[in-house]
């Protein structure tokens, strides 16, 4: 597989895969989105999941798929009422204090979500063998801020009170988190993908004093919990908005992928990093939804920053839902030009 050679230190392969690339630009995803009545129900028919993740590598042949599914499936399986409202978002019971939770026994959690199982078995015994089948789970701080606040916010604001009123509470609600997180990776890996993910989208809003205990120690614990389960696959962390400590991110959580954001330099990455840290990312997605020559310019610029270590190239976030079919076409092809030049 060309990523897992990346992974594992070849620099010439420069692997392509698109955050959310199951989603909804693609016209069938949205046909088949609308065989199922509302979204968590999607999420948990393993078949439909499936289908979900193969299309964009059926269309676009990307390097790795990423299972379909959601980062609040945790909160799902708590009881935490978690539904999509159209032109809302995600919607949750919200917790009166991070304390707030009742005990919940870790293998009736995980017995709940064994559907996101059956849809990695599915994809896996599907996806060509070249292809990567990426597991994912969401940071306990960002699924944190979704259970306190109820769904998404501006700042997170309610969320942040209670990193300063009482960090030992929401000491409570993040070691929940990593557990259950750990409960599901091993399983998303047991169950046949090949890689596992760590999304911590809003990273970027805990004060920098606080990032350690909130941010890069509980992805530290996930990290060592799911090696304490015998799974060794690679491990790619986003924390998504952070501004600065990489070097550190990268070296204490044990990831062994930095996924990074449109907001950093590329160039100004490669300079602080160590050689051998593997980059992934970072085009602007509404590059891609613009298109034309600035979208190819910025990739190019991306790729010559990170030409000299292994790099994964991918967007800043995920793709967005009104991107024209025909950019991704163009991105592929100049992307794929550029790889077949440089072998």
């Amino acid at each position: 597989m060309r990523i897992l050679k990346t992974i594992h230190g070849d620099t010439s392969e420069m692997p392509i895969w698109f955050m959310r690339q199951a989603g909804r630009y693609l016209p069938e995803y949205r046909a088949l989105r609308e065989t199922t009545t509302d979204f968590i129900s999607y999420c948990l028919d393993s078949d439909k999941a499936s289908e979900a993740t193969l299309q964009p590598i059926t269309r676009y042949g990307f390097d790795a798929a990423i299972i379909f599914s959601d980062i609040l499936m945790i909160p799902w399986a708590m009881d935490r009422n978690v539904r999509f409202q159209t032109g809302v978002g995600p919607l949750l019971d919200p917790l009166p204090s991070p304390d707030a939770l009742t005990s919940l026994d870790r293998q009736l959690i995980i017995s709940r979500l064994t559907p996101v199982a059956d849809a990695v078995r599915k994809t896996r015994a599907d996806l060509d063998r070249d292809k990567a089948l990426i597991g994912f789970c969401g940071a306990p701080w960002t699924v944190s801020t979704y259970m306190m606040e109820g769904g998404s916010s501006r700042d997170f604001s309610l969320a942040r009170k209670w990193l300063w009123q009482d960090p030992a509470a929401y000491d409570v609600l993040i070691t929940t988190l990593v557990d259950h997180s750990i409960d599901l990776l091993v399983m998303k890996a047991e169950a046949g993908a090949d890689i596992l993910m760590i999304f911590d989208s809003w990273a970027g809003v805990v004060p920098s004093y606080l990032r350690k205990r909130f941010i890069i120690e509980p992805v530290a614990r996930i990290i060592a919990g799911v090696r304490a389960n015998g799974i060794d696959h690679p491990i790619i962390a986003f924390p998504k908005g952070l501004s600065d400590g990489f070097d550190d991110y990268v070296h204490v959580t044990g990831c062994n992928v930095l996924a990074v954001d449109h907001t950093v330099s590329a160039e100004w990455l490669d300079a602080h990093l160590p050689r051998d840290v593997v980059v992934q990312g970072n085009l602007d997605p509404l590059a891609v939804e613009t298109g034309g020559d600035a979208m190819l310019a910025s990739a190019d610029a991306i790729c010559a920053a990170f030409a000299k270590r292994p790099h994964i190239f991918n967007l800043g976030h995920g793709i967005g839902q009104f991107t024209p079919l025909d950019h991704v076409d163009q991105l592929m092809r100049h992307l794929r030009q550029k790889r077949k030049n440089s072998a």
